[in-house]
């Protein structure tokens, strides 16, 4: 269409312009005759009797037979080039003419100009008058014809292309508005239960949290189906799918209609309760709808059992913070998973409290340095027999303002998901360092061991041992003189990643010491391959050893097994002298506990390090004193 449109244009024009050439040169033609005639007339009425008596003569010249005879004269070139000039150019042809016939003596003829120039001009004007061009009714035809054929061809082509593009226009739009359905629907339902997804839930949250809804309660509630992947294994995953929808229309069937209902992955559901007048009243609807769904499902000619597991919280409609209303329900599902397949949890406030603090801490862990987080405390280690001093376990406190009283048990864990615990732990290294050879300039103590806890990720790294050695080669101490702690369990665990750095460490002459010994795995195999220099045995079997007999024979069995393979044992927790005197006893090598000392800050341990002091008569049988 465009290129037959084209031609017609470049065909119309190449037409247009040849005829208007044509005309415009037959209009000039007529221009230049009229003017010839005024021009004559004009001679006619002012001419002297020479110039007429000129004109005769020249036309009676060139009008006889014999004019051979004036071939050889100048008047024949002269007379040639006025003849072939342009016809009507009347005014220089005048002047020429006059030039020409100045010399002939003919007497004037007036009526020569008359019946012979201006006759024959009258007669050109008119001629040219009568008779247009040739093709000027055809340029007028075809001006007339064409151009409104050509408007007429515009007006029918762009309508047809409107049609057209107003048709497609249609036809995409209608199409962008399905894949506009389509994306929207994607993106705030699960296509399997054509229930909410987690977005659509989260945004339902939120506009929850905005209406501003006070004295009621929301609770978040994660629903997960117990061994559902052994449906997909046993009967397929179109019997999953059954499942899953089954599932999502039985618990859509219990909740009321301000709640919500959303599928956020495989066989967990999102419940949102609404308008609660108390927690107490989510733990309700959440039985009745954990009732309804363990309710056996047909499919094809199976039946299958269905269990659940729910965990929820609850918070305040005014109060919710979305984020932590899905981490408590996660974590009220893990535990409630931990407990019993098929229980429900509902968060405790003291739960929730706990999760807050572990927010603190993580903030907290993010802001700032550990030189302004943390402190470093010593516990004396006692020689069982002479009770003497002969070295002391570096212990990690927190001395932030907030939160207040926490532990290396819930701190440790925390650094080690969300800190950056090697880098606290090369702050520990080289804080506890630096206080070691402070001591040893000080006091002279050349078999003191300083005993620092390690986690699993520092042991996995493969710079740990050549960093380590580095920091004590710097500072001029001897390996023999620091011992590695590890956890049973965390060494056992990591035995592999960590076997290369550890057996590393040990042939550079450093002490590896098996931590918390009994509460792991507790494997002869794994002691056996450890390259550990020792061994300490965990403060709850020396603490119940004397009213319980199996702690006794526990403690026995592990002192006689690691001295028989020539580790150092080590014994916790001894907080009285008749554990002191048993442990002694038993064969036990060193000590360590609230008898001898409670962790000391350096200052005060300094004390303890005194020759005077530095013996279990004094101080170290009075916690209290020390």
């Amino acid at each position: 269409m465009i290129v037959l449109l084209i031609l017609l244009v470049i065909a119309s024009t190449a037409v247009v312009r040849l005829l208007w050439k044509e005309y415009r040169y037959h209009s000039e033609r007529l221009s230049n005759a009229q003017q010839q005639l005024v021009t004559a007339q004009l001679l006619l009425k002012t001419n002297a009797p020479v110039d007429a008596a000129a004109l005769w003569k020249l036309h009676w010249t060139t009008s006889q037979s014999d004019f051979a005879a004036y071939q050889n004269k100048e008047l024949w070139p002269r007379l040639h080039l006025l003849y072939n000039n342009h016809p009507y150019r009347l005014n220089e042809r005048l002047e020429e003419i006059g030039s020409i016939a100045n010399d002939i003596d003919q007497p004037p003829a007036r009526q020569l100009i008359n019946t012979t120039l201006v006759s024959g001009l009258r007669a050109v004007v008119n001629d040219l008058q009568m008779n247009p061009p040739a093709h000027a009714s055809k340029l007028k035809l075809i001006t007339i014809s064409i151009v409104p054929a050509f408007f007429l061809w515009v007006l029918v082509y762009h309508w047809i292309v409107y049609r057209r593009l107003k048709d497609k226009s249609v036809q995409i739009a209608g199409e962008l508005q399905v894949k506009r359905n389509q994306l929207e629907n994607l993106t705030y339902n699960d296509p399997l239960t054509e229930t909410s997804n987690r977005k659509a839930i989260t945004e339902f949250l939120s506009r929850y949290q905005q209406s501003g809804r006070a004295d009621e309660f929301v609770a978040l509630a994660i629903l997960d189906l117990d061994y559902f992947q052994q449906i997909n294994d046993v009967f397929g995953y179109f019997a999953g799918d059954a499942v899953l929808r089954e599932v999502a229309e039985r618990i859509g069937h219990e909740l009321r209609d301000d709640d919500r209902l959303g599928r956020l992955d495989a066989d967990r559901y999102a419940l949102v309760l609404c308008d609660l007048t108390s927690p107490k009243n989510a733990e309700e609807v959440i039985n009745r709808i954990q009732q309804v769904v363990c309710h056996p499902i047909h499919y094809q000619k199976n039946t299958l059992n269905i269990t659940c597991t729910v965990g929820a919280a609850v918070q305040r409609a005014d109060t919710i913070e979305i984020a932590d209303l899905f981490k408590l329900s996660d974590q009220a599902l893990f535990q409630a998973k931990q407990h019993r397949r098929g229980s429900i949890l509902l968060l405790s406030d003291q739960q929730q409290a706990a999760l807050g603090r572990q927010r603190q801490i993580i903030n907290t862990l993010k802001n700032k340095p550990p030189e302004e987080i943390f402190g470093l405390v010593y516990q004396p280690i006692v020689d069982m027999q002479t009770r003497r001093i002969t070295g002391c376990e570096c212990l990690l406190r927190w001395t932030a303002d907030q939160p207040e009283h926490l532990g290396a048990a819930e701190l440790v864990p925390i650094l080690e998901m969300f800190g950056d615990i090697n880098e606290v732990g090369m702050w520990v290294l080289n804080t506890s360092m630096k206080q070691l050879q402070s001591w040893q300039s000080r006091y002279h103590l050349k078999d003191f061991v300083m005993s620092v806890n390690l986690s699993a990720r520092q042991i996995e790294s493969d710079e740990f041992a050549s960093t380590l050695a580095s920091i004590v080669h710097d500072m001029n101490l001897q390996p023999h003189n620091i011992a590695l702690e590890l956890t049973e369990t965390v060494a056992i665990k990591h035995l592999e990643a960590g076997r290369h750095q550890l057996a590393q460490l040990r042939n550079n002459g450093f002490n590896i010491s098996l931590d918390d010994f009994g509460t792991g795995y507790s494997s002869l195999q794994y002691l056996k391959n450890m390259p550990a220099s020792s061994v300490k045995i965990d403060q709850s079997f020396v603490q119940e050893m004397l009213n319980d007999e199996r702690d006794m024979a526990i403690v026995k069995g592990a002192i006689d097994i690691a001295s028989a393979i020539g580790l150092l044992v080590i014994a916790e927790g001894i907080d009285t002298a008749q554990q002191a005197e048993c442990i002694q006893k038993l064969g036990c090598h060193k000590g360590q506990g609230f008898l001898f000392s409670r962790p000391l800050t350096a200052t005060e341990f300094e004390y303890q390090l005194s020759p005077r002091e530095a013996t279990a008569g004094n101080n170290f049988n009075n916690p209290s004193a020390a």
